[in-house]
Order: structure tokens, then sequence, then C-alpha cells
């Protein structure tokens, strides 16, 4: 019997899929072992996939836009990066606040944490800011890495704001966080999460880890609720919850069975960038990056 590739996945939240794939043993019928490791921010994820610390990175397609198309990104290099399969439409991004922020004028002299300044999720919410008539001059963005992380600064006090999604949001919005935007308000298109691997990957394992993704995510969007509730639980109360199954299987929010990244996905990140003054990769660029 064929051993299985171990393959070292670096994420910033618990991925459902990876939880179903494991308790189901649908990884191990595509002859796979995946580990997942947390990665503490977008450049500290880029850098590990580098240099080989981690072998598959779940990420935000825009990080992929900034690490792969130019050297102007915290890492100071382009790496040569492609998505080989969308995940979902976010998980239910949110730009939640402290109740104390109860008006857009609230938000004047406020500290709203952001993973690192010109990351994907940070220009996310900088178009939510916009769209809520918010001067975003007014307000400091500290950097605070990962999600998990900025929830427990938001929940301490030390930030006023940020944006959250999956488990983070459920507890953020449980502990008496208040909802602002998401970002569907930005683009129903909005593409949230995305596997990427190092451009020399193996093209043989890529299939297997995209068919494998698919079958979990048929099973997380087609299974009884009260199924995914329970199979989930064996990552943690937040994931095997009624709430966290149905963000899962929204269809706004939640995961996707194509698993195609399409460059229009792309153009929504792009049109991002470039309403928010940041660097937009060239448009040419992007069929590369989603290319076998």
């Amino acid at each position: 019997m064929t051993a299985a590739r171990r393959l070292t996945v670096g994420q910033f939240s618990a991925s459902p899929v990876m939880s179903a794939a494991h308790t189901l043993g649908i990884d191990a019928r595509h002859g796979l072992e995946l580990v997942g490791t947390r990665v503490p921010s977008s450049p500290g994820q880029f850098a590990s996939l580098r240099d080989g610390e981690i072998d598959v990175a779940v990420t935000s397609p825009d990080n992929v836009l900034l690490y792969a198309t130019t050297d102007r990104n915290p890492l100071g290099e382009m790496l040569d990066v492609r998505m080989i399969r969308a995940i979902d439409r976010g998980l239910g991004l949110t730009l939640v606040t402290s109740p104390r922020i109860d008006s857009v004028e609230g938000f004047q002299g406020a500290r709203i944490g952001v993973d690192v300044i010109r990351s994907g999720f940070a220009l996310l919410l900088f178009r939510m800011l916009d769209l809520l008539g918010v001067d975003r001059a007014t307000v400091e963005f500290p950097e605070h890495g990962s999600t998990p992380k900025r929830l427990e600064s938001l929940l301490s006090g030390g930030i006023d704001g940020t944006i959250l999604n999956a488990e983070s949001r459920i507890r953020a919005l449980a502990e008496g966080q208040h909802p602002w935007s998401t970002a569907v308000d930005v683009s129903p298109r909005y593409l949230g999460t995305v596997l990427a691997v190092p451009r020399g990957f193996d093209q043989a394992v890529a299939d297997d880890l995209v068919a494998m993704w698919t079958e979990a995510t048929s099973w997380l969007l087609e299974a009884p609720e009260a199924d995914v509730v329970e199979c989930l639980g064996s990552a943690g109360p937040v994931l095997g919850s009624v709430e966290y199954a149905r963000l899962i299987r929204d269809p706004a929010h939640g995961l996707l069975a194509d698993p195609a990244v399409t460059v229009a996905d792309l153009r929504v990140l792009t049109d991002i960038r470039r309403e928010c003054g940041a660097y937009s990769p060239d448009p040419e660029a992007l069929p590369a990056l989603v290319r076998r």
C-alpha cells in the first residue's frame, strides 16, 4: 500500500474542509495526510511557503496578488505562487466594533486593527469604511496579526474594531460586538479564500488535493445539518455549532462547490486595490496566477 503524501497546510483559522476530510477519511482515500499549522500573519505565511516550511497556503487570493505579481510587499520579493482552488466567499467577513462605537461619527479616533496595512482584508476593510462614509484619515489602523489575534485584541479592549470571519466572527457577535458591514456589501463576487501552492508543486498531488477538497466541500454543503455539526464538532465547539454550519452553507458567504478561481474573481480584488489607492497588478498578469 502506497504511503499517504503528507502536506503541511498553513492557515489562519481552522479549516472546516480539512476537518471534515480527516474525520470522514476523505483525505486518506485520496492518498493525502494534511497537517494544519497556524500562521501568525500573511507575511509569515508567504515566507513559510517560500521557505518550504508549509506546502500549501489557505489564504486570501488578494495575498497571492500581492506576493506573486510584485516585490512591493512586506517580504520585498516576488514569489512564484499559483492558486489551485477557490474555497469560499469569505465566511462572513464582517467589520465588527465594540458596541461603544454606535454611529459613523464614533469611528473618529478609533483603533481598527488589521493584519498588516497592505493585506487584502485591510483593503476590504477600507472599502467598507468608505461605503459607510467614514473618513479613514480620522482612524488609526494598528497591525495586530491574524484573525484570531485581532479577535482577542478586540475583546480585551486593545482595539476598537477589526474585520473578522468564520468562528472569530461568530464568537465576537455572541459576545456583543457590533457588526457594520460585510464583504457582500463591497461585492457579491468577493472571493475570500483559496488554496495556493508554489509554482513547482507536483501537479498530480495538486489534482489529488483539489479532488479531495471538492469531495469534502460537497459533503459539507449537502449533508444533513445535524451531521455537519457533529462532524465539525471534533474540531472544537465553535465549528461544531449550528451557527457555523449555517455560515459555511450560506450561498453569499460560504463554501464554494465550484473549484475554479477565475480572472473575473481576481478583477474584483484588483478593483478594490485600485479604489483604495493601493498597488494593483497589471490585468495581463492575472491568468498566470490560476493557470495549471
